[in-house]
């Protein structure tokens, strides 16, 4: 069976908006994330976003893991990478204030790796950790707001094709689906005695054994696709017009909340084309 997201019941201004609006909504603002680089607009679109967030009146007890995986792959996937290891600077900055440096690593066929991590790198790492949190802001509201019969209907009365439509659709159910399924396999491998955090197992182990989930949780994977196929072919998808049952219609706060994310979006390229603010910005003043 298909899981969905846990959508939460209620009675919001984000639970009354349109499906469609929440899409769009999303799409415009992750539109502009990638617009602009300046720490201090990001953090005025982070607080504009997560206001938007509040709207839907989420409890923290409900939602709380989901935030925590966010965060944790915002910070230390995206920031803390990107501060560290993988990011620089752009080249037309050419001032270095260093920060610490990490010990020189001599590597067979490589050479000598020595990496300094400076104040201009951390602040483009810290724009690159904002950016996913703004667009979860985004994202988390539809999830939990939005009831999953909607999605199809949603997807379509943004016109795209039934095929199309039903493909997203499937797909969004998916995720939660191949979630359960490996949860599920994994309390099934531990009840049998099979051990995934052995002691002192290392990370290469700890990888080579989470075969006996892998591969089950993929199986499964592709026979429920199947099944999905099997059940559309006998119920003739595609083979005449569908008909959509759920019907959507925009009002004045589904216009007020497009209005909003589009004035944004415009505004932050204004910002990026025309001014100082949105490309990437050091605080040269304060080292003065």
């Amino acid at each position: 069976m298909i899981a969905n997201f846990n959508f939460i019941r209620g009675t919001s201004i984000l639970h009354r908006l349109d499906p469609r609006t929440k899409l769009i909504a999303f799409a415009l603002i992750t539109i502009g994330t990638i617009v602009v680089d300046d720490v201090r607009v990001l953090l005025v679109l982070l607080a504009l976003t997560f206001s938007y967030y509040l709207l839907g009146r989420l409890p923290w007890r409900q939602t709380w893991r989901a935030w925590a995986f966010v965060l944790f792959f915002s910070i230390v996937i995206i920031g803390l990478f990107s501060a560290t290891i993988f990011g620089g600077a752009p080249s037309f900055i050419k001032t270095s204030h260093p920060i610490f440096s990490f010990p020189k690593i001599t590597l067979p066929l490589v050479g000598t790796l020595h990496r300094t991590v400076t104040w201009e790198i951390a602040f483009f790492g810290f724009a690159r950790m904002l950016r996913p949190i703004i667009i979860m802001s985004m994202v988390l509201p539809f999830m939990y707001t939005t009831n999953p019969r909607q999605y199809g209907v949603a997807f379509r009365r943004l016109g795209l094709p039934d095929s199309v439509s039903f493909a997203l659709d499937l797909s969004l159910r998916y995720v939660p689906t191949i979630a359960r399924d490996f949860f599920i396999t994994v309390d099934a491998q531990r009840a049998r005695g099979y051990e995934l955090e052995r002691k002192g197992a290392g990370l290469v182990n700890m990888i080579r054994r989470a075969a006996p989930l892998l591969v089950p949780v993929t199986i499964g994977a592709i026979a429920g696709g199947e099944e999905v196929v099997d059940s559309m072919e006998l119920r003739a998808f595609g083979v005449g017009p569908r008909t959509w049952p759920e019907q959507l219609r925009l009002e004045g706060m589904d216009y007020a909340i497009l209005g909003w994310a589009a004035a944004t979006l415009v505004t932050l390229v204004l910002l990026r084309a025309f001014t100082s603010f949105g490309p990437y910005w050091f605080p040269f003043a304060w080292f003065a």
